[in-house]
């Protein structure tokens, strides 16, 4: 069995009504799910910081609840699916009044239990600075935290400054919030800014926190897919390894904007959708063992949520 942080097949069916999640172009459909073996998958509701950002949310958590009524053999007694949320925008525009949102968010979690919400995606938003930014925590984005009760906060898409931010800000409140970095690799190995610096990767596993291992090539490495075992190796050397699990990130190409075609293709090849788990597992068990390789896989990421 396999657990899966997180896909964006949410977003990959919201931006055309034609789209089905049995269409392979997604890299992440319930076919590809079922032929890898997934029996736990985190889907992402996912929207850029826009004018109407919180409709595109709404309508990814309504095809979320559909598609399991509509798909019901690729679910019942076979993979659990929950939501998490990449950019608060998608349940809280810019332009809208800070408790519509919250409130909206209330109305979600009140019917499906929701993994983690990333505050940001790579730009700023009214919550704080993403990846490719310096900025750090804003007033409506420490409001977020303090409700928050349940849901774990995601630092793969934050600055620096808004990671460091979170964390000093949850111990100086005494939150209860639980941190992971749902689909980051570590930037010793890629020196990328969505992926971890190795202080914030081990406040991550000091506070009982989760890493998901990121598929995208530009997240692994220059060398190719064995780059995976030189993240583990790299979490082994900090002494992060026990915290990992996997967050292959997968998506359809078509979701990326153009300003990035240069970095296509996005996987490699043997690793570019969902079908592909028991080849990562036997790729993994080159290195682990097959302890390591189960808790890697599965159990980690079940037991967090469980």
């Amino acid at each position: 069995m396999f657990a899966d942080f997180h896909c964006d097949l949410l977003s990959f069916l919201s931006h055309d009504s034609a789209r089905t999640p049995l269409d392979a172009a997604a890299r992440c459909s319930l076919p590809q799910l079922s032929e890898g073996k997934v029996a736990l998958q985190i889907m992402a509701i996912f929207s850029k910081t826009e004018k109407g950002s919180a409709q595109q949310g709404e309508l990814q958590e309504k095809i979320f609840h559909e598609m399991q009524k509509e798909y019901p053999q690729f679910f019942e007694k076979k993979m659990r699916a929950m939501i998490a949320i990449e950019n608060a925008a998608a349940f809280c525009s810019e332009e809208e009044n800070l408790l519509v949102g919250l409130k909206r968010l209330k109305v979600w979690q009140n019917k499906s239990p929701i993994a983690y919400i990333s505050m940001t995606w790579n730009e700023e938003n009214r919550f704080g600075g993403g990846a490719h930014t310096d900025v750090g925590l804003k007033e409506d984005g420490r409001t977020l935290l303090s409700e928050m009760a349940g849901i774990a906060i995601d630092l793969s898409h934050t600055s620096d400054r808004l990671a460091y931010d979170i964390i000093n800000h949850n111990d100086k409140k005494n939150l209860p919030l639980r941190i992971v970095a749902s689909h980051s690799n570590f930037r010793k190995v890629s020196d990328e800014s969505r992926n971890l610096p190795d202080d914030l990767a081990r406040e991550i596993a000091h506070r009982g926190g989760l890493i998901g291992l990121n598929f995208v090539r530009r997240f692994l490495g220059n060398n190719g897919i064995t780059d995976v075992l030189k993240q583990i190796a790299h979490a082994e050397a900090i002494g992060v390894q026990d915290c990992l699990c996997l967050g292959t990130d997968f998506f359809d190409d078509r979701l990326v904007g153009k300003e990035l075609e240069h970095l296509k293709p996005f996987f490699h090849a043997e690793f570019d959708n969902s079908s592909c788990f028991p080849k990562i597992r036997e790729l993994l068990s080159t290195r682990l063992s097959k302890e390591q390789v189960d808790r890697l896989c599965y159990q980690n990421l079940a037991e967090f949520l469980a």
